[in-house]
């Protein structure tokens, strides 16, 4: 098995545990009588996407407990009619394979010989024969499952619980315009009145908190496999690393963190692989033989800073150099192509998990910064808001039109007197550094009156970067409710959305990096033929149901330098690629619903344009009847997901995308 794999365990047993409940609770449906049309088919895909999940992790007897299970609701589904006998030891697979889920090793030769059997009774005809097994053999269902007690807790929908915080967003709105309504004065005439709003104030806080509550997680969710994950990728490289974590119960929107898990292992698995280094060049550099990596986490008002530190040997000096040229470290670490062999060393596969972690940053709002001095070590930092649907701002009006800047991004307010030159641009002096200052219209491409005299300017921080940015006035901070542009403006760059304040205007919510990058003087482009031209990596879209599946084959063809989008069925997929031109190649599973990879495959042979995209099939089928319906169906080539291997499909990927 891959060393990436352990990463996924824990995500593969969040996944099948939630598929496990669902067969469980299909199982009772089809007992009780009230099951849905496609309860048998809801039943295999569960079945076949825990089995493909164990093979491509390598838990050889999971899967075949899931196997033998698909096996059996194969064999219904081809008959027709679900014998009512098979809820039992169906029921009874499920809880085996939740024991072997959660670790446990539960001895299950005689299960596996009852689902044979059931499955030979169904396909000689005689789904009425008798499978229960002997009366000594039968284990209580109460008591199959204990590995499960202790997960379970109060399960809320993520709905309703996105529902509450709307809610708590909409009081926010009405207080506004409440206070807008009723005045200061009038308030301060009327002490009844400003007691009533002083306990609204304070109830709404208790609300809030407790809503955000609801929806967010500590970290320490995803952090529990990075000390294995450390342990074992140094062991590899023949090293001693120390991973330390601090601030595990710092909690952050839970739709936040359940994304994040992925971007701290690449950024953890490159400070163990290539910032930390072997034992005798420490030693030599007079370090301790054992490298340390921190992980801090800690609450900053309404935002979370995320820091991976390593005591390794940082980044080149001639790295740090063309950071300078360029505006700043995060620009060279996460640009494609950086992967000159002078940097290999070095910074192998850091650029491309950066550049996955800041997509993921910049999705959300956030922010990522590097620092790092040669011999010293690299720190990289991560800017996340607390929650998703409020957000701290400060609001600033320009020609006519309110916007507003995320407060944690914020670094001062101040009058502008006196200003310098700098390569022909205005810039502040703020003590003892220099900061570019631009119009917030012109930033933002909008035309706008000219500047009040000592006008205003926000100090902005954001990827590395600092810039000034000039406007009317400012209005203050607030606490406002993101909402998104909805569709007309969806493409507009550069807004994080929207927010409606008391008195009804509507203040657009600018993304700081846009305004830092913006800021960044302009360098003429080299002539055409005096650099090569860098060449986008080629971009692969993976087509699977499984999420665990999809987030592994991710994670390994990013760690290669591919660019990867991911779809959840046929369907999906087949949209994806005729909107996509620069998909240049599908890695699809068969089983999944609305369309499975074979039509999928067709479809795409069908295409007129698309016709040639090459398509490798990954599954769990892998008799040879079904290699061959894969192949004439149009598939390039086709892996067995019980015998993956990473450098396989790499090797693959690389043959029929000419890389």
């Amino acid at each position: 098995m891959s060393d990436s794999a352990f990463e996924f365990i824990e995500l593969f047993r969040d996944e099948a545990n939630e598929r496990l409940d669902s067969i469980v609770d299909t199982l009772l449906a089809i007992e009780a009588g009230r099951a849905e049309p496609d309860a048998v088919d809801v039943l295999f895909r569960n079945a076949h996407t825990i089995k493909g999940g164990a093979g491509m992790l390598g838990l050889d007897d999971l899967r075949a407990l899931a196997h033998a299970v698909e096996d059996v609701l194969e064999s219904v589904r081809d008959a027709g009619e679900f014998p009512p006998h098979l809820v039992d030891p169906l029921l009874r697979a499920a809880d085996a394979l939740r024991s072997h889920v959660a670790g446990e090793s539960p001895g299950t030769p005689d299960l596996l010989e009852e689902l044979a059997a059931g499955r030979a009774a169904i396909l000689a005809g005689h789904g009425a024969s008798p499978l229960e097994p002997a009366a000594a053999e039968v284990e209580p269902r109460s008591d199959a499952a204990p590995a499960l007690g202790d997960r379970r807790g109060i399960r809320v929908s993520p709905q309703k619980i996105d529902r509450l915080l709307d809610l708590v967003g909409e009081t926010v709105l009405h207080r506004r315009r409440l206070e807008h309504v009723i005045g200061g004065e009038r308030v301060n005439a009327d002490e009844a009145i400003s007691d009533e709003l002083g306990l609204g104030e304070r109830l709404f806080d208790e609300l809030k908190d407790a809503a955000i509550k609801m929806r967010t997680l500590p970290l320490a969710t995803i952090t529990g496999p990075l000390p294995r994950a450390v342990r074992d990728i140094a062991a590899a490289e023949g090293k001693e690393v120390e991973l330390v974590v601090i601030g595990e119960e710092v909690e952050l929107d839970r739709v936040i963190l359940e994304s994040l898990g992925e971007p701290l292992v690449h950024i953890v698995r490159n400070a163990v692989g290539h910032g930390i280094e072997p034992q005798r060049e420490r030693v030599q550099a007079g370090k301790p033989p054992r490298g340390t990596i921190e992980l801090r986490a800690q609450q900053r008002g309404g935002l979370i800073e995320i820091v991976i530190a390593d005591d390794g040997r940082g980044v080149t000096a001639e790295v740090l150099a063309e950071a300078r040229r360029v505006g700043s470290l995060v620009d060279v670490l996460t640009r494609p192509g950086f992967t000159t062999a002078a940097e290999v060393t070095e910074l192998s596969g850091r650029g491309v998990g950066l550049d996955a972690v800041k997509t993921h940053v910049e999705t959300f709002g956030g922010t990522l910064d590097v620092r790092s001095e040669p011999g010293k070590g690299t720190e990289i930092l991560l800017t996340l808001p607390l929650a998703l649907a409020l957000l701290d701002v400060l609001l600033v009006e320009r020609g006519g039109r309110i916007f507003g800047i995320p407060l944690g991004s914020v670094e001062e307010a101040l009058a502008v007197d006196d200003t310098l030159m700098l390569q022909g641009r205005p810039a502040l002096e703020l003590r003892g550094r220099s900061v570019s200052l631009s119009d917030l219209a012109d930033l933002l491409g909008a035309t706008a009156p000219a500047l009040p005299a000592r006008a205003p300017a926000v100090v902005v921080t954001s990827g590395g970067r600092r810039a000034a940015a000039a406007c009317d006035r400012l209005l203050g901070e607030d606490e406002v409710v993101v909402k998104p542009l909805g569709p007309l403006l969806a493409s507009a760059r550069g807004y994080l959305g929207a927010a409606i304040l008391g008195d009804g205007r509507i203040a657009l919510l600018l993304d700081p990096q846009t305004l830092t990058r913006a800021a960044a003087p302009h360098r003429q482009r080299p002539e055409a033929g005096s650099v090569p031209t860098e060449r986008l990596a080629p971009k692969v879209l993976v087509v699977e149901d499984s999420y665990t599946v999809r987030e592994l084959q991710r994670s390994i063809l990013e760690a290669a330098g591919y660019r990867v989008e991911t779809a959840r069925d046929g369907k999906e997929g087949l949209d994806r690629v005729l909107e996509d031109d620069s998909i240049g190649l599908v890695i699809t599973d068969l089983d999944m619903p609305e369309m499975d990879g074979l039509e999928l495959t067709r479809a795409i042979r069908a295409h007129a344009e698309r016709s040639s995209l090459p398509i490798v099939v990954v599954t769990s089928k892998g008799d040879e009847a079904d290699r061959v319906r894969g192949i004439d169906a149009g598939a390039d080539a086709y892996m067995i997901k019980r015998a993956f291997d990473q450098q396989t499909l790499l090797d693959t990927v690389e043959r029929l995308v000419g890389r």
